[in-house]
């Protein structure tokens, strides 16, 4: 029997404490629901440690149950009521929390989270399972929304996912490689290399037009001939390509969404240079009899096409720019010295992107000009993320010193 009023030791015994048979101690209590619940201890102090958690979850409109679910059983919630995200980024979270989540973190009970287990949680990934910092930055963001949701739901008082990547950014930070552009000199001989006959040469018309135009892959891939404006010389950006290459069913693979954000539904000049690469795809495509096997929304007058008319998805073109690049270092290697070159990058195509903006920048192009042809809503981010100086461009902006000197001299 319970003893209602006194422990052993003749301690007084709260409202709702219990000592057991056992000698150990019991609270119970009422949720506003009218939900009966109990909490164990060993020692009063223990027992009365608990009560207090409970109060003040309790005044915080946080519910007991609640705290008692796991991530995975919210990350279900969260899947069905998610809103204002774009398609492709909803496939991307997903396959982030199925691949990292979900099995290492994901049976952990929200009461038992704490940002110390988060951020080792984001440890063990890098330097266990080798994933960078920005892949694991990207499960902090998905793992993060969950959370916000059990926070709104009353189940959690803070977000333990707050700040835990700056610990590990400062940590890591010497292993963070950043997006580099090609130099002038990589750029001449990349462009040589494909203008030449062979197995890479079909990739010159979507890489020069990645070179000279700075688009996105997505917006690349899911260019339609519809886009271009020939006479006028414009190419328009409705859409970009996604790929989810885990869909068991290959007609339901691809997909056409919106541009990425507002600034990116943009008209983009067409160069002389672009101009003849798209008529050189066309040119290929015709004379190889080459057609379009994809279709997405109704759409199949596709730009770029492999050769069995498939789309040039991300996975895709990152595979043959991976070749490309291993085949020109292997030329480099072959002769000793390419250029002034004794090695070459691996590129991918995100590389052509920072690539184009950097060679506007050393052009001298006007930034807010640069930023609206890549799709940037702001200019910092054009030149702070997306543009590196060579050494070259350096060697000459500090000659303006010297030029000045000259000047005030005479």
């Amino acid at each position: 029997m319970l003893n209602k009023r006194f422990a052993k030791e003749r301690v007084k015994l709260k409202e709702g404490e219990y000592q057991r048979p056992n000698g150990t101690f019991e609270y119970k209590w009422t949720d506003r629901f009218g939900k009966r619940h109990s909490v164990y201890a060993k020692t009063i102090p223990a027992l009365r440690a608990k009560e207090e958690k409970i109060l003040r979850d309790t005044l915080d409109g946080i519910g007991y149950v609640d705290r008692n679910q796991t991530i995975n059983s919210y990350f279900a919630v969260w899947k069905k009521i998610k809103s204002g995200i774009r398609e492709s980024t909803f496939i991307t979270y997903l396959r982030l929390y199925q691949r990292y989540i979900e099995p290492q973190f994901g049976n952990t009970v929200l009461k038992d989270l704490s940002y110390s287990k988060v951020v080792m949680f984001y440890k063990d990934l890098i330097e266990k399972r080798g994933l960078s910092v920005s892949s694991a930055s990207n499960v902090n963001v998905v793992l993060g929304m969950i959370l916000d949701l059990a926070i709104k739901d009353g189940a959690l008082r803070t977000n333990p996912c707050t700040g835990a990547m700056k610990e590990l950014q400062r940590k890591y930070a010497d292993t963070v490689k950043e997006v580099k552009a090609l130099t002038s000199t990589e750029q001449a001989l990349f462009e040589d290399f494909i203008s030449k006959p062979g197995i890479f040469h079909c990739l010159e018309p979507i890489i020069t037009v990645m070179l000279y135009t700075g688009m996105r892959v997505g917006e690349v891939g899911g260019l339609r001939w519809a886009d271009i404006d020939f006479e006028k010389e414009e190419i328009h950006i409705t859409h970009t390509l996604v790929f989810d290459g885990s869909s068991t069913n290959k007609t339901s693979e691809y997909g056409l969404n919106p541009p990425k954000t507002k600034s990116s539904k943009r008209c983009i000049p067409i160069s002389p240079r672009v101009k003849e690469a798209l008529l050189n795809e066309k040119k290929r495509q015709e004379e190889n009899g080459i057609k379009c096997k994809i279709t997405i929304n109704g759409y199949s007058d596709f730009v770029f096409l492999d050769d069995k008319g498939g789309l040039f998805h991300y996975k895709k073109l990152n595979h043959r720019l991976d070749r490309l690049s291993a085949a020109i270092d292997a030329e480099i290697k072959n002769q000793g010295m390419i250029n002034g070159l004794t090695a070459f990058p691996h590129v991918h195509s995100h590389m052509l992107r920072h690539t184009f903006a950097t060679r506007m920048r050393e052009a001298g192009a006007d930034i807010k000009a640069t930023a609206d042809i890549m799709g940037h809503n702001e200019v910092d981010i054009t030149l702070n993320t997306y543009t590196d100086a060579s050494a070259d461009f350096k060697k000459q902006e500090i000659s303006l010193l010297d030029l000045r000197d000259k000047i005030e001299v005479v």
